[in-house]
């Protein structure tokens, strides 16, 4: 049994490792409206030897990635630039697009939303809309769950549960041993 959970922890281990390779930071919404949107885009380099980079929105309308192409460092991070220019084509639609970042072999993909809106509004607050009041405001969990239940996320409870059914176990063992040799 000890031997199998070993097994376990180390697959377990290696696929947290791999599922880090490309780091993506972007927005996950994007308003267009009467001109044209310059969006910084984070990419890093999470494996152990320097690799090429492509980078492309996938989308229906025209949208440029700049640069899109080069080569990072390991841990190596920059900053690409995303433009998206307002069509009358689109305007009052929106358009579930894909961003799609290839460092070396391995490829990662965003969601992101484009909404093209059709003029701009006179400048009028905008009071986000909640569900609760005060320290429970289930609008801000909604953005909460969706930073923290992430695969890295996932993978990383994962190992921690076990590594502490492992201590457990060591502890388990390491009392038994003891009560034995009295």
């Amino acid at each position: 049994m000890h031997k199998s959970l070993c097994a376990i922890a180390l697959i377990l281990l290696f696929c947290s490792v791999s599922a880090q390779a490309i780091y993506i930071n972007s927005p996950s919404t994007i308003i267009i409206q009467q001109e044209q949107k310059d969006l910084p885009v984070t990419i890093r380099n999470d494996e152990e030897i320097a690799q090429d980079f492509s980078a492309k929105l996938i989308a229906p309308f025209e949208a440029f990635v700049s640069p899109s192409s080069g080569s990072l460092a390991v841990g190596q991070s920059t900053i690409l630039s995303l433009s998206i220019s307002p069509s009358e084509e689109f305007e009052g639609n929106s358009f579930e697009t894909t961003l799609e970042i290839q460092i070396g072999e391995e490829t990662a993909f965003k969601n992101v939303r484009v909404i093209f809106k059709e003029t701009i509004e006179e400048e009028e607050e905008i009071v986000p809309q909640s569900i609760g009041t005060g320290l429970f405001n289930f609008a801000d969990f909604g953005n909460f769950t969706e930073s923290v239940f992430t695969l890295e996320n996932a993978l990383n409870a994962v190992l921690a549960v076990v590594a502490a059914i492992l201590l457990i176990a060591f502890i388990s063992r390491f009392v038994k041993r003891m009560e034995e040799s009295k």
